[in-house]
């Protein structure tokens, strides 16, 4: 798994370096991958009845881990838009 993403990355990192792929730009791509990152991990966890049954087992510690990691993919992609995707704009 670790080959296949190091393998995407770099086919991303390739072509955005050679110009291709330019329609992307038009998009908001990592708000897109974090609302979908997000749903099909809200979508396993939902389905896995053992967690599901060991909820009240696990406690507040992992109702307050899914939270700040659900606030991190949210937050930090967007702080990254404004700090550094709006630099180059106002050039």
């Amino acid at each position: 798994m670790l080959y296949l993403i190091l393998i995407a990355f770099l086919i991303g990192f390739l072509l955005g370096m050679k110009g291709k792929l330019k329609f992307l730009k038009k998009w908001n791509v990592i708000t897109i991958s974090t609302v979908l990152l997000l749903f099909f991990m809200g979508f396993e966890l939902g389905s896995d009845k053992n967690l599901i049954k060991q909820l009240s087992e696990i406690g507040y510690l992992s109702f307050l881990i899914a939270l700040f990691a659900i606030i991190g993919s949210a937050l930090l992609p967007t702080i990254y838009e404004k700090i550094f995707l709006n630099k180059g704009d106002k050039k």
